[in-house]
């Protein structure tokens, strides 16, 4: 009985949420995510973690409670069954300041780490939110966008894709359900070299995943989880 009820507590605590962090994970076979969360408050952080699948479904949940300063390691190698499907969102909702180390694995060796150190941003005010990034696909060289919507809300969101001439090379539109994520091949969708920047538009907070490859391995995979600007038009 003592367990149900500390366990009835950790949910209404998270229930009384702050912040959500989000970060990317890829849980398909030959790949892992291990996710390192600290509390950076001088008090106890209730968390809950909710894992994703690329559809918006939810995978695996678990809820903890952290003391001052304290980290745990949150494996979803141990934790989620490798799919086609098992990647996208892990959603941390916390009262508490947060910062997430997410290490990404594939064939038992770490080929990336990202940190983590904000929460999405929520504006009342916002009709767009609007977010940047840097690519490149020269020679062996490509880059792989994975956009997670965070929201409870399905997120219109519309890309545009630029040469370093500042051109237009495509535009991109459409619509992601809730907790889902849309990946986009920039080098299936442009049909020459190029390098230069992606801006993305969407109607509800987003966390964009950056994955970086050579010769189609990858080497790097950076969490974009802040906007750098909002409109209200």
């Amino acid at each position: 009985m003592k367990r149900f009820s500390i366990t009835i507590l950790l949910v209404i605590a998270v229930t009384l949420i702050a912040a959500d962090y989000g970060v990317y994970h890829d849980s398909t076979s030959g790949r892992g995510t291990a996710i390192f969360i600290s509390n950076l408050s001088e008090e106890k952080a209730y968390l809950r973690v909710v894992v994703y699948n690329s559809k918006g479904n939810e995978l695996w949940k678990n809820s903890y409670r952290l003391n001052l300063y304290e980290t745990i390691l949150v494996d979803l190698t141990k934790q989620i069954r490798p799919s086609d499907n098992s990647w996208g969102l892990v959603l941390v909702q916390s009262d508490q300041l947060l910062t997430i180390s997410a290490s990404y694995i594939q064939d038992d060796v770490l080929f990336s780490r990202d940190i983590v150190m904000e929460p999405a941003q929520f504006s009342n005010d916002a009709k767009y939110y609007w977010y940047s990034l840097y690519y490149e696909n020269v020679g062996s060289a490509m880059t792989d966008l994975m956009i997670s919507n965070i929201s409870s809300t399905e997120a219109d969101v519309y890309v545009w894709i630029y040469d370093f001439q500042g051109q237009i090379l495509k535009e991109l539109s459409g619509t992601i359900n809730p907790r889902a994520c849309a990946y986009v091949s920039l080098y299936d969708e442009l049909e020459t070299e190029a390098i230069g920047v992606v801006d993305i538009r969407s109607t509800e907070p987003l966390i964009i995943a950056v994955e970086y490859l050579e010769e189609g391995e990858s080497w790097s995979i950076r969490n974009i989880v802040d906007w750098y600007t909002t409109t209200s038009w």
